[in-house]
C-alpha cells in the first residue's frame, strides 16, 4: 500500500504542471444534462474549474481561520456532483464489467473501453463531466491493463487521459476519489460482483467523506496558540473524523481477508505509464490522511525522518485533489500543531488551564491516529505477506513508508505524552 519512495519513481514537475496546466480552456456555465442528475446540489450547478479558489491562501491569520472552514463544502459539492454525473453514458454499461472481468473477456473489454473513449469529445464539456469521464474509463482502462493488455491499445485513450487531467486539475488516471468518493452510490462502478468489493468501496467513501471537516477543523487551528479556548472545540471535531476513519479501515480488516484483498481485488489496481510518467493506481496514500499528517504531525527542519518525509509527499501530494494540495501548501508555512502546541503550553509551568484542555484535545486524537496507523501497518504487511517477493501495494510501495509513518506517529505520542500537565 504506501512503502519507501524509493522504490517507485515520482511524477515529475513538469507532469505535474501539464497535469494542472491553467492552459486548459475554462469551464462555461453549464445547462447540459449529465444524463441523469446529480444526487447531491442541484441539477446544473458547476464548481470553478477546481475547487482552490475556495481556499485560496491568506496572510492574514483571522481571514486563514474563516477561509480554511469552506474546503469541506466545495470538496463535497465537487464530489457529488462528479459522481452524478455520466457523460459517457456509463451506468447503462458498468453492470456488465464485471462480468466480463470474471470471464477474462479481452475482446468484450476492449469494445466497452472504446465505446466510452468514444464519447467523451461530445459530451465532456467542464470538470465534472471531465471528472466523470475519469471515474468511468479508468475503470474500463484499468480492466484491459488487469488482463495483461496495454491501455494503450484503444486509439487516442492516453491523449484523452491527459486533456481530462488537465481539465480536472488532477492526475491523468482514475485515483482513490473517483473509485469512491465520485462513484454513485446508486449506481456504482466496480471491478467484480464480490461483496467485499462493495464493501471497501462504501467504507473508502464513508472513510473519505469523514475527514472533510476534520482537515477544515485542523486548518482553522493552524494560527491559533496553544491557550485559545477555540483550540478544545476543533480538536474535538478533527477526533471524531478520525475516530470515523478508523472504524472504516477496522470494517475493511475484518471483512476482506488478505487472500480476497491481494488475489482478487489488488489485480485491477494496476500502474499505468501516461504521458511518459508511472501513475499508481488508487491507494491508502492519496486519502486525507496525508493532510492530516502534514497539518499535526509532520517532521520539522533537522528532524531525522524529514528527508525521507519530504520525498514521500513530493510522490504523493500530486494524486490529491487541487484544493487539498493548496490546503497542503497552506499547512506547510505553519509549524506541525502538534509540536508546536506542546511547546507553546509548556513555556508555563504548571500549564495554564486552556493549554491543559489543549494537550487533553491533543491525546484524543492522536489515540485515533495510533487506532488507524497501526492496524492500517498490521494489514498491508498481512497482504504482502502472501504476495511474491518484491510485490508492490497499488500506491506503488512496499510496506516501509507505512513503517515509517507509524515511528513518526509514535515518536509524536511519546513527545505529547512527556508534556507537562496542570497541576
Amino acid at each position: 500500500m504506501h512503502p519507501d519512495p524509493r522504490s517507485r519513481p515520482a511524477p515529475s514537475r513538469d507532469a505535474c504542471a501539464r497535469w494542472t496546466s491553467s492552459s486548459a480552456p475554462s469551464d462555461p456555465p453549464s445547462t447540459e444534462p449529465h444524463h441523469r442528475p446529480p444526487t447531491g446540489p442541484r441539477p446544473g450547478r458547476t464548481l470553478p474549474r477546481d475547487a482552490v479558489t475556495a481556499v485560496e491562501p491568506r496572510s492574514h491569520p483571522t481571514q486563514e481561520t474563516a477561509i480554511s472552514v469552506l474546503l469541506a463544502s466545495p470538496m463535497r459539492e465537487l464530489d457529488q456532483l462528479v459522481a452524478g454525473s455520466d457523460p459517457l453514458d456509463a451506468a447503462r454499461d458498468a453492470p456488465r464489467l464485471p462480468a466480463l472481468n470474471r470471464a477474462g473477456d479481452i475482446a468484450g473489454l476492449d469494445r466497452l473501453a472504446r465505446t466510452w473513449h468514444g464519447r467523451v469529445a461530445a459530451n465532456v464539456r467542464d470538470t465534472v463531466t471531465a471528472g466523470a469521464a475519469l471515474r468511468d474509463l479508468g475503470f474500463a482502462l484499468a480492466s484491459l491493463e488487469r488482463h495483461g493488455v496495454d491501455f494503450r491499445s484503444v486509439p487516442g485513450a492516453e491523449e484523452t487521459l491527459l486533456r481530462l487531467g488537465a481539465r480536472t486539475g488532477e492526475v491523468p488516471r482514475d485515483s482513490v476519489y473517483t473509485y469512491a468518493l465520485r462513484n454513485p452510490e446508486d449506481a456504482v462502478r466496480s471491478f467484480t460482483e464480490l461483496p467485499e468489493e462493495a464493501l471497501f468501496i462504501r467504507e473508502v467513501r464513508t472513510a473519505g467523506v469523514a475527514l472533510r471537516p476534520a482537515v477544515d477543523a485542523l486548518l482553522a487551528a493552524l494560527p491559533l496558540p496553544a491557550e485559545d479556548p477555540a483550540l478544545a472545540g476543533l480538536l474535538a471535531e478533527a477526533t471524531r473524523g478520525f475516530t470515523v476513519f478508523a472504524q472504516s479501515l477496522l470494517a475493511v480488516k475484518r471483512a476482506i481477508t488478505p487472500q480476497t484483498f491481494s488475489g482478487e481485488l489488488r489485480p485491477y489496481f494496476p500502474p499505468m505509464t501516461v504521458g511518459g510518467q508511472v501513475l499508481y493506481a488508487p491507494g491508502g496514500a492519496q486519502m486525507t490522511p496525508l493532510l492530516v499528517d502534514i497539518l499535526l504531525i509532520r517532521p520539522e527542519p533537522g528532524d531525522r525522518a524529514e528527508e525521507w518525509y519530504e520525498g514521500y509527499l513530493r510522490e504523493n501530494l500530486p494524486y490529491l485533489p487541487a484544493a487539498y494540495r493548496a490546503a497542503s501548501d497552506r499547512a506547510r508555512r505553519h509549524r506541525p500543531l502538534l509540536p508546536r502546541l506542546v511547546d507553546e503550553a509548556g513555556a508555563h509551568s504548571p500549564v495554564r488551564p486552556a493549554a491543559a484542555r489543549t494537550l487533553a484535545g491533543l491525546r484524543a486524537l492522536m489515540r485515533e491516529l495510533l487506532r488507524f496507523r497501526l492496524p492500517h501497518l498490521q494489514l498491508a504487511k498481512a497482504n504482502m505477506n502472501i504476495r511474491p517477493d518484491g510485490s508492490l501495494g497499488s500506491g506503488g510501495y512496499t510496506t516501509d513508508s507505512l513503517d515509517h509513518l507509524a515511528e513518526l506517529t509514535l515518536a509524536r505520542h511519546r513527545l505529547l505524552s512527556g508534556a507537562p500537565t496542570e497541576k
